[in-house]
């Protein structure tokens, strides 16, 4: 059983959590700490992970959290779905640059993954730069409350950015942010953003599609495009 979670992406702790909460219909972090070898500090991590790949939720009752597993069907029915999204995509991914063996992709989907991208970026605590058509992001107002959520928290933690955007469009400015705007006919429809040696392009799909590509090279070529286009735009 071990091998297969792990093949479905879960490292030994989150095999481990995983399998306690399947023993109970909830359990709080009492009955976890009961049921594991795992340290209080690093149950919270490994929950949190959990919930962020869809493998586990929490509901609150009389002050205390309890957690539930997420029942396996819904894991096989989630994965099934993934894959047809990538089947979707397979044309966008091709568009790529060529990318090197030891790059690593990962597609998300939803609100769910566009939360789990921003907590990455801002866990990195690296300066980030993106460019792109970013005008859904200020629009649609199931991702503004998200992306306010995210500026807040890059300005709490003093997390720079660097953001290009289209002339006349509205954009939310962070106090350590740069920000500089060229003609819309140069902006790319789909938006790019640059962190470490991540780059993650947005899809504004049926739900929204995020690839995160982790590549030094791929990045690294992304950031001298980004670096092109700044020096072209206006502040």
């Amino acid at each position: 059983m071990h091998k297969e979670l792990q093949a479905i992406g879960m490292d030994n702790k989150e095999i481990e959590i995983y399998l306690a909460l399947t023993k109970d219909s909830a359990s709080n972090i009492a009955m976890l700490l009961k049921s594991t070898t795992i340290e209080r500090r690093t149950i919270y991590d490994v929950l949190e992970r959990l919930m962020q790949k869809g493998l586990a939720s929490y509901y609150e009752e009389n002050g205390k959290k309890y957690y539930i597993a997420t029942k396996p069907e819904i894991i096989l029915e989630d994965l099934h779905q993934k894959q047809e999204d990538l089947k979707k995509i397979i044309p966008q991914l091709q568009n790529l640059p060529n990318i090197p063996t030891n790059t690593k992709v990962e597609v998300f989907k939803g609100l769910k993954g566009l939360r789990t991208i921003f907590l990455d970026i801002i866990n990195s605590g690296e300066i980030h730069y993106s460019f792109g058509n970013i005008t859904p992001f200020n629009r649609d107002e199931r991702y503004v409350p998200i992306v306010k959520r995210f500026l807040s928290a890059l300005e709490q933690k003093n997390i720079k950015e660097k953001i290009i955007y289209a002339k006349g469009d509205p954009i939310k400015k962070i106090k350590n942010g740069e920000y500089r705007s060229v003609d819309l006919k140069l902006i790319p429809p789909t938006p790019t953003v640059i962190y470490g040696d991540v780059t993650v392009q947005y899809i504004f799909t049926e739900p929204i599609t995020i690839i995160k590509i982790t590549s030094k090279d791929i990045t690294s070529t992304n950031k001298k495009y980004f670096e092109t286009f700044w020096n072209m735009a206006k502040p």
